[in-house]
């Protein structure tokens, strides 16, 4: 095969069914004038997901929850077309500078579905320093042309979506006091076969519904999950680092029986604790 029929194959303007994230649109610009102003109800582009990051002034974002203010590190995110709108914000004391980007596909929509359930349209990421190079990069790589092909790009917007999602989870766990101290509480007592979520809502004086409710919205998973995979971590280090027999370590790591830890181990991790033990290239925990 030539050069350019593999440079073809691959450019990121073809289109396949392949379950990548395909960038629809991207760019860098300054807005000096305050009629800047999208009513996204109005649009008739094809479905996409719009990311847009305030890099000084400010902009607006307005649904029917109400108006907000974005000012430099802050974002919002939503589906063109939609109901909403967006613009220059009048309280703006300079130049509204912007970064965007626009994907569309299955996969775009999932991530869509993912960031607004977890974090809502609107995101602060004014502690994401990376957030602001890796979203100018494929701004400016677009607008000069020089995408990369298809797997590559596609993988560059994927790693712009987790960091986005990682800083935001990291924010929302800093200002959760409560899960923090229930994490450390589980650091405290994994090795303890007694312990568990009743023990843990009762140490924290709160109900297990209200306890797990909480640790979930904060942390994606629920404290009994985070609890086991503490203990399945330690484990997984004791057979990597000792040759102890599976009952010692089961019960050393905070499980009630070598059967139960063997079960768990293998729903968890997708083998059994032996093998995991005589395969040291196989992932842990």
């Amino acid at each position: 095969m030539s050069r350019v029929a593999a440079d073809n194959l691959t450019n990121p303007r073809l289109r396949t069914d392949e379950p990548l994230l395909w960038l629809a649109g991207a760019g860098h610009e300054v807005r000096t004038d305050s009629s800047y102003y999208y009513d996204c109800s109005q649009r008739r582009d094809r479905p996409q997901v719009t990311i847009q990051f305030t890099l000084a002034g400010a902009g607006f974002y307005h649904d029917r929850r109400g108006r907000t203010f974005l000012p430099a590190g802050w974002a919002f995110v939503s589906v063109i077309p939609g109901e909403f709108e967006y613009g220059f914000a009048p309280q703006s004391t300079g130049p509204y500078e912007l970064a965007f980007i626009s994907v569309d596909g299955p996969e775009a929509m999932a991530w869509h579905e993912r960031l607004v359930s977890s974090f809502g349209h609107v995101l602060d990421l004014s502690d994401a320093e990376s957030v602001r190079p890796m979203l100018l990069n494929i701004a400016h790589a677009r607008e000069t042309s020089r995408l990369p092909d298809r797997y590559v790009l596609s993988a560059q917007i994927y790693a712009l979506l987790m960091e986005i999602y990682s800083t935001l989870n990291r924010t929302r766990l800093s200002t959760t006091p409560r899960v923090t101290q229930a994490m450390q509480l589980i650091a405290d007592h994994a090795d303890d076969a007694g312990f568990g979520i009743h023990q843990l809502a009762a140490a924290m004086d709160c109900s297990r519904e209200h306890l797990t409710r909480l640790f979930r919205t904060a942390t994606g998973v629920s404290p009994i999950d985070y609890l086991t995979q503490q203990r399945l971590r330690r484990a997984a280090q004791a057979l990597r680092t000792t040759d102890d027999k599976l009952e010692a370590i089961a019960h050393r790591c905070g499980f009630s029986s070598a059967n139960y830890f063997c079960r768990t181990f293998r729903e968890r991790v997708g083998t059994t604790p032996a093998r995991f033990r005589k395969q040291p290239w196989l992932m842990g925990p």
